[in-house]
């Protein structure tokens, strides 16, 4: 039975990565989910292939099992597990994928031994960009998504321009390029990126691109370890691939009361929809392409909410 053995399964599935959904996938669906993130994945027997990862048929799991795998509360779930078709994918991108098809259709991802829930994390909204953009071309985009800021906090951008209402902040040292700030929303332009599945579909000839990184104005960037300090001095480079929030400042904080959470929950939900919003418009105006924060694609905004496929 290989590794459908009740003995083997928790531990196969363990190590992840692997996508537990709350119903039974439709192949088609689960398709067309694989291809927001790899554009030309394809089924290949009962599996599905998708940036040199291998999507396996989903595996029905009940209580006994689930609990060996640390998930609480849930009688029955089907599993999706991703593997490697041939070398590790670079830049987590199995991991990526088990955690946004997961995303997608309302269950949890599992890689390591720890069950996570991703809906608990929107992410940054990201835009693929052939190269870093000119001034001159963003920041009319820009005046147009975002709400404006009123004045440049010189305390925090001692070099920010205020342009028709968007701070303006040139770093120019490690991976970040530029810096754009509204009232509420912080774009961040890294270049020297690895292309992942959606940009090499787009731009098969380039090595490299760049990418806009839509945050709310009062985080604390600090991905995969590094610190970008955006006062005009950057600590380090900023990893390659989608990365995970360590702080942020639109999660939901514990509330005395369940009305106040649901405020809070409506918070964040229509930050994250405004910033995907912002993404979009960039990569219509700079032709680039929209996508979350773990690499799916977006055609419209309500598309970086989770469970849209459920």
């Amino acid at each position: 039975m290989g590794w459908f053995s009740k003995l083997l399964l928790p531990g196969r599935l363990r190590t992840g990565p692997t996508a537990l959904l709350p119903a039974r996938p439709d192949p088609k669906t689960l398709l067309a989910v694989a291809q927001l993130a790899d554009p030309e994945a394809r089924t290949d027997g009962d599996d599905i292939l998708a940036g040199g990862s291998r999507i396996q048929p989903p595996v029905e799991l009940t209580g006994e099992v689930l609990a060996k795998l640390g998930v609480p509360g849930e009688d029955t779930l089907w599993a999706c597990r991703i593997a490697a078709d041939g070398p590790l994918p670079v830049d987590f991108f199995d991991k990526s994928l088990a955690e946004g098809i997961a995303y997608r259709l309302g269950g949890w991802s599992l890689c390591q031994g720890e069950p996570l829930d991703p809906a608990e994390d929107g992410g940054d909204p990201l835009v693929y960009l052939p190269a870093v953009p000119e001034p001159e071309e963003i920041l009319p985009i820009l005046a147009g998504a975002l709400r404006h800021a009123d004045a440049v906090d010189t305390e925090r951008w001692p070099e920010g321009e205020l342009v028709e209402g968007v701070v303006h902040v040139p770093v120019r040292r490690g991976r970040v390029a530029d810096v754009y700030a509204g009232a509420d929303v912080l774009v961040t332009i890294e270049e020297g990126h690895r292309l992942p599945p959606a940009a090499q579909t787009r731009w098969p000839y380039l090595t490299e691109i760049a990418i806009a990184r839509v945050s709310p104005v009062a985080r604390t960037e600090e991905t995969r370890g590094e610190d970008v300090e955006l006062t005009g001095v950057v600590s380090g480079e900023a990893a390659d691939g989608p990365t995970e929030d360590v702080t942020s400042a639109d999660a939901t904080a514990s509330a005395p009361d369940g009305g106040s959470q649901a405020e809070e929950a409506d918070e964040v939900r229509e930050s994250l929809l405004a910033r995907a919003a912002v993404a979009l418009a960039l990569a219509y105006g700079l032709r680039g392409i929209a996508a979350d924060s773990r690499g799916f694609q977006l055609v419209e905004a309500d598309d970086v909410l989770p469970g849209r496929y459920a």
